[in-house]
């Protein structure tokens, strides 16, 4: 996929994988359980103005996330899962107690975009029990306009910004 680096508009989106579904299970398997995630220096100010301190929720983190640098990272259990992830034992499923606010990294997951040029993007898809369910939303242009880009339009202009030469 191209942005326009000067205005943000979207160019255009290639997908070479036809037929994908996706729909979240609410599992955590891949995501939540494996660790929290980086974290964005615009995550933690979001997460900070609901009421969380900083010391509570952040770690230290030299990580990045494909071609974006991450200041830090979000902090985890014991058991490695994130410190936001709660569990719903009646319907076996999980939930984010921070969803409305949550990370970049989160609202992208299972889609990895890594910035390869000026103003191309490449879309990678991660392991994930939500892809290909026979239920989920069918991953095609429009998919991926409404639910990675223009919900994350300042994070692409970020990108853009950190791969120009």
């Amino acid at each position: 996929m191209r942005i326009n680096p000067e205005t943000g508009q979207f160019l255009d989106i290639h997908l070479f994988e036809k037929g994908l579904r996706f729909k979240c299970k609410r599992c955590a398997t891949y995501c939540c359980k494996l660790g929290g995630p980086c974290l964005t220096k615009e995550d933690i100010e979001q997460i900070e103005s609901s009421g969380h301190k900083t010391n509570e929720f952040v770690a230290d983190s030299g990580r990045k996330y494909g071609n974006y640098p991450m200041t830090s990272e979000m902090r985890n259990r014991k058991d490695g899962s994130c410190i936001f992830l709660r569990t719903d034992k009646k319907r076996n499923t999980y939930e984010c107690s921070i969803y409305e606010i949550r990370p970049v990294v989160c609202r992208l997951f299972p889609f990895e975009i890594k910035g390869i040029g000026i103003s191309s993007f490449l879309l990678k898809i991660l392991p994930c029990n939500g892809l290909n369910d026979a239920d989920g939303e069918l991953v095609n242009e429009r998919f991926v306009a409404k639910h990675l880009l223009e919900k994350n339009h300042k994070h692409l202009l970020k990108l853009t910004e950190l791969v120009q030469p």
